[in-house]
């Protein structure tokens, strides 16, 4: 499971993969004007963009 969370919101998601998420956020991000989130890998925190 991949967690993330808008990096311009707290709008959070989760997912079994990074399409399964990038589709749940693009509504979001669509909606809201925003582009990417952050995902955990490991213990290090990374950014992902979708436009």
């Amino acid at each position: 499971m991949i967690y993330a969370t808008c990096i311009a919101c707290e709008f959070e998601a989760s997912g079994q993969s990074f399409d399964e998420l990038d589709s749940k956020c693009r509504r979001h991000f669509v909606i809201r004007g925003h582009g990417a989130y952050f995902y955990k890998e490991k213990n290090v925190q990374k950014i992902r963009k979708i436009c």
